[in-house]
């Protein structure tokens, strides 16, 4: 199947209604603005003034329009600038200022002046361009879940802070302590030992916290930044926590099983939680 060959010298209106009529007869109806460009190979223009003749009402010969009869009597027409009716209420005020009803758009355009699809042809209206007026506005209704994500990192950390300070506050035997040692009544852990304790936890919350928070890039030395900034934390905070949950637990005596996977629930909240705040900030930021 070949391309049309159109022609240099474009045709008129004139000359293109008889294939109008013809589309016209075929479909039954008015066909859209996109329809007649399509099957006329038109303009919009041309679409348009083509339109326009289909819809326009076509004149009787057999009515004569008031006000043309030739055989009229003078004397009916009443002269101009007086009323025609003297004795008629004079009209409302209202009714000088009523608002005139807005025209109808024509066949094949939308209320705004817009293309509108054409439904017959399957084939939609191209895409109006939006030109500078783009904005970006967040999915309003679906929840991201990054309150959640706060909640399991101030929890998992609160409990980490917390099991971190009481366990220095057992006491530990010095070595080569006999068998049924007691520690002194007025013992208590050294305040750096304590401050220390603080430290990890807080220093894990520090460090999700720039990394959800700082705009990084997608580079290879951002990457490298990232990984050898916060997995030596991430690590550090862990070990010392477990160590210090699972000597907590040991000391009010309970069973190894619950020594050795107890803590881990505290370490998985924080990780899991932190794992979400990277990524509710990646889709925020997207």
């Amino acid at each position: 199947m070949t391309a049309p060959t159109l022609s240099i010298y474009p045709r008129t209106v004139d000359e293109l209604m008889p294939e109008a009529h013809a589309l016209v007869a075929r479909l039954g109806t008015v066909p859209s603005r996109n329809r007649i460009k399509t099957e006329l190979r038109v303009g919009g223009p041309k679409a348009d003034a083509i339109i326009d003749r289909l819809t326009r009402p076509t004149a009787n010969p057999d009515v004569t329009p008031p006000g043309t009869d030739p055989d009229a009597d003078a004397a009916d027409v009443p002269p101009v600038g007086l009323d025609p009716h003297p004795d008629a209420d004079p009209p409302a005020p209202d009714a000088l200022t009523a608002p005139v009803p807005p025209t109808p758009p024509a066949p094949g355009t939308a209320p705004d002046g817009t293309e509108a699809p054409d439904v017959a042809s399957g084939q939609a209206a191209p895409a109006a361009d939006p030109g500078s007026n783009i904005t970006t506005t967040r999915t309003a209704g679906r929840p991201s879940g990054r309150g959640w994500a706060y909640v399991g990192v101030i929890l998992g950390g609160v409990v980490s802070i917390a099991a971190n300070i009481a366990h220095t506050y057992l006491p530990k035997s010095p070595d080569g302590a006999p068998a049924g040692w007691v520690p002194d009544p007025g013992w208590s852990p050294s305040p750096l030992a304590v401050a220390f304790s603080v430290f990890w936890p807080v220093a894990l919350f520090v460090t999700v916290e720039i990394l959800t928070r700082i705009p990084w890039g997608n580079g290879a030395s951002s990457v490298f930044a990232r990984v050898a900034g916060v997995l030596p934390v991430a690590v550090v905070a862990a070990v010392v926590s477990y160590r210090h949950l699972s000597g907590l637990l040991a000391h009010f005596g309970e069973d190894p099983l619950t020594i050795a996977i107890g803590p881990l629930a505290v370490d998985g909240l924080m990780v899991m939680a932190s794992a979400a705040l990277l990524v509710t900030s990646r889709r925020s930021r997207t």
